[in-house]
């Protein structure tokens, strides 16, 4: 399972690091910023983040909703507990024992993974497991955009999606704000998986042959 940990207190973050990463890859920032470069170009199966960062206008939470998170806080205001409970998020108050939080963590990796399966088009394959795209059995790297809309697209075969539905499930915006970033993506996909696994229905939006 790959974790983004997100934690400004450095002693806590190392320790935090040094448990996960004997059995997840764990990738770390300390500030929103950084955390954003790493949401935005790899795909994760979990946020561990310290809860003072989800009011952070640069780190924008809400646009990684559909990810498990878990909340690192002293304390939760009234504020913090709604959008746990909205979200699904669970949450650790500090100081917490590091067993806790590896249990924490057991739990909501057997959680996300309990539906998860490969998703098969012809030769090509999702695994949603690992995360994984395959095309004739060779690995193709997708930045996570790229896998997001490879994976709606298995998941809702011959299902037809415009670019406001695409704009609105993927990236979280009007697509009016988008230009020509849903398509751009669409390109680049196509030419990592083959051009004619995306089809464009002429104005209505894309589909998956």
């Amino acid at each position: 399972m790959r974790i983004l940990l997100i934690e400004d207190n450095s002693a806590l973050a190392k320790l935090i690091n040094n448990h996960l990463s004997r059995l997840h890859a764990v990738d770390q920032a300390n500030n929103a910023q950084t955390a954003r470069f790493f949401l935005d170009t790899k795909n994760y199966d979990l946020l561990i983040t310290n809860a003072d960062f989800i009011d952070d206008e640069n780190y924008q939470l809400d646009h990684y909703s559909h990810l498990s998170t878990l909340l690192l806080t002293t304390e939760l205001t009234i504020e913090q507990k709604i959008i746990c409970l909205q979200r699904g998020m669970d949450y650790l108050v500090k100081p917490f024992h590091i067993l806790e939080l590896m249990s924490k963590v057991k739990f909501l990796f057997q959680k996300t993974h309990q539906n998860w399966k490969k998703l098969t088009n012809i030769n090509l394959t999702l695994d949603q497991f690992t995360r994984q795209v395959f095309v004739n059995d060779k690995e193709i790297q997708l930045n996570r955009k790229e896998y997001a809309l490879l994976e709606l697209f298995l998941s809702n075969s011959k299902q037809i999606f415009s670019k406001a539905t695409l704009a609105e499930k993927i990236w979280q915006e009007d697509q009016v704000l988008m230009g020509n970033t849903i398509a751009t993506t669409i390109a680049h996909l196509r030419k990592k998986i083959g051009k004619n696994f995306i089809k464009t229905i002429k104005g209505v939006g894309y589909t998956i042959r």
